[in-house]
């Protein structure tokens, strides 16, 4: 189930679960309002089958696709260290990106429009489209 919070303001390593005690949560409607992320929730077990996926992908007239696995390989680990790393510096996207979460989890920090972040915790079945620009 998604997640969302502000982080705190101070400078803080994005490699770590940094957040106030007691985070102050976002909610998803709240989320959406603020920053334009959309999130929905799909089975994982039904994927193949139920059609919501290719929906929202033919709604939103996605042509490209690609896996992204963020995992150590047990023979490449300089590879990953250099990939992992690309996702802890800020950047924008001038397209909008969807992300499924398959397996595991992770995070995506966002900015409201208050220059706040807002960090976003993933788990299987999650999927974020996340707008251009953000």
């Amino acid at each position: 189930m998604v997640l969302a919070w502000y982080m705190d303001n101070e400078d803080y390593d994005k490699r770590e679960e940094h957040h106030r005690y007691p985070p102050e949560y976002v909610s998803l409607a709240d989320l959406f309002a603020s920053t334009g992320v959309e999130y929905f929730q799909l089975n994982l077990e039904t994927l193949q089958e139920d059609g919501i996926l290719d929906k929202i992908k033919k709604q939103r007239g996605y042509t490209y696709e690609d896996q992204v696995t963020m995992a150590p390989p047990p023979d490449n680990m300089s590879q990953f260290e250099e990939k992992l790393n690309i996702f802890y510096t800020e950047h924008l996207h001038t397209d909008e990106e969807i992300r499924l979460c398959i397996d595991g989890s992770g995070y995506f920090d966002v900015r409201d429009p208050n220059d706040q972040w807002i960090r976003v915790r993933v788990t299987p079945g999650d999927l974020l489209i996340v707008p251009a620009g953000i």
